[in-house]
């Protein structure tokens, strides 16, 4: 590294500003994914063929998968951006995408206006949403954790969950009370755009804030430094291929958990046990607030006591817990909130931890492309398809396939737990290996920044 950029001091407490810029973003990258499913039935009903509303339905719920797909490849394509370009552009170019679509779907003509056409611009929306959504989670964790002083990287990423929890909550409570207060009939004409209008103006706000962010000292001392390029997806796949799978298969575990026990076990319920579902998704409101309130709890324990420790009690927790969730669940509320809880309490310190986690496992030069795409990857093949299994297995009877299933992705998501390295006491790795010195390793990925290899634990 060149002596200038070495000397640069890191900046050891951001302002708050910076720190409400970098989740803002994931703060609306949920709130538009929870908002779409909740609007699924009125964007059935108007863009595609309205004689056949079930098919309609299905086909919603299809452009809702598309999102999920093309995660990977906004992970790919804007992490590498985010890498090459800094944190702040590539988490601004992710939220004009993420806005764009959430405009196109709030003014999307029906069908009886353009006919097929408009089923088409809602695949265009979802494309570029899920492109934004998949680089958006790479940069802005990279950001939030080369900004945090050393010591504080988990709880600075804690505040992404507890943004977008919030987001979560809001979507839910509109879901609620916009039909109760437009009534049906307003809201199955025009009332179900709201939610997007809403989520496009947000975005203004959010990439206002983002364009006031200032870069991330780690992010200029790399680029000062030269040597190899940031953000390409070979160095990546070619160096750190075992850290990419190690995210995929951390990640599984810890997305069917979210997905299943966060945001979907109130339609779990009401398929098993037919409790009334606007009653149990108030309920999952009541849930989230909890989960985003242990955030900073365990991130703050993590820093202080380690990673693999805070996330180790997470999946063995939730691995106990979630049996009887599943099992013992009846149409009770008092029940359903209480087994939800019993699963979410361990699982939120995974949610807490495992950005920082990842971020520690990828030098600066590929830090959010190496956090984006693996993530995406996983999201995608077990945290999209989640609510599909749960509803196919539980609607059918099926409750324990349901847990076996949850039983083996958590089982992975421990095998790799136990093969990461213990980093929350050494700095983020600053500089990706050069090959061409034989004294560095083909995965050394313990290079501190500026010193030796540091010391396996």
């Amino acid at each position: 590294m060149s002596q200038t950029a070495a000397a640069r001091p890191i900046k050891s407490r951001p302002p708050r500003r910076q720190i409400v810029a970098g989740v803002v973003g994931m703060m609306l990258e949920l709130y538009d994914w929870q908002v779409f499913g909740f609007m699924a039935v009125y964007i059935g009903a108007h863009v595609f063929n309205p004689a056949d509303p079930f098919t309609g339905l299905l086909n919603t719920l299809l452009v809702f998968a598309v999102g999920f797909l093309m995660r990977p490849i906004g992970g790919a394509i804007l992490g590498a951006y985010a890498d090459r370009h800094g944190r702040k552009a590539g988490m601004i170019l992710g939220l004009i995408m993420l806005g764009v679509g959430s405009l196109m779907i709030a003014v999307v003509p029906t069908y009886s206006q353009v006919g097929s056409v408009a089923g088409f611009i809602l695949v265009a929306a979802r494309i570029l949403q899920g492109i934004g959504v998949g680089g958006e989670q790479g940069a802005a964790v990279s950001f939030l954790s080369e900004i945090a002083p050393e010591g504080k990287r988990a709880l600075y990423n804690a505040f992404g969950y507890i943004a977008s929890s919030i987001a979560v909550v809001f979507a839910v409570l509109l879901a609620a009370v916009l039909p109760a207060l437009l009534g049906d009939a307003a809201m199955g004409d025009w009332g179900w755009r709201i939610p997007f209008v809403i989520g496009s103006l947000f975005t203004v706000y959010a990439i206002i804030m983002r364009r006031t962010m200032t870069e991330t000292e780690q992010f200029v001392q790399a680029k000062e430094a030269g040597g190899q390029p940031g953000g390409s997806l070979s160095l990546l796949l070619r160096s750190y291929w075992k850290q990419c799978l190690l995210t995929v298969a951390f990640v599984a575990g810890s997305t069917f958990t979210y997905y299943v026990f966060v945001l979907q076990y109130s339609t779990f319920a009401h398929i098993v046990t037919g409790i009334e579902l606007s009653a149990a998704q108030l309920l999952t409101a009541l849930v989230i607030i909890v989960f985003a309130a242990l955030q900073p709890v365990y991130g703050w324990l993590s820093d202080r006591i380690g990673r693999k420790k805070v996330l180790l009690f997470s999946v063995i927790g939730t691995l106990v817990t979630m049996w009887p969730a599943l099992l013992l669940v009846t149409d009770n509320a008092a029940v359903v909130i209480g087994l939800q809880l019993l699963v979410v309490v361990p699982a939120a310190a995974a949610a807490s931890v495992a950005n920082a986690t990842l971020a520690e496992l990828f030098p600066t030069q590929v830090r959010a492309l190496g956090v984006a795409f693996p993530y995406a990857i996983s999201v995608a093949l077990f945290g999209g398809t989640a609510p599909f299994v749960m509803t196919y297995l539980a609607g059918n009877g099926h409750v324990s396939l349901l847990a076996l299933y949850g039983t083996a992705l958590l089982a992975l998501t421990t095998v790799a737990i136990l093969a990461m390295r213990e980093r929350s006491q050494q700095p983020l790795i600053s500089a990706a290996p050069d090959h061409s010195d034989p004294s560095q390793g083909r995965f050394s990925t313990d290079l501190a920044p500026n010193g030796p290899p540091t010391t396996r634990p």
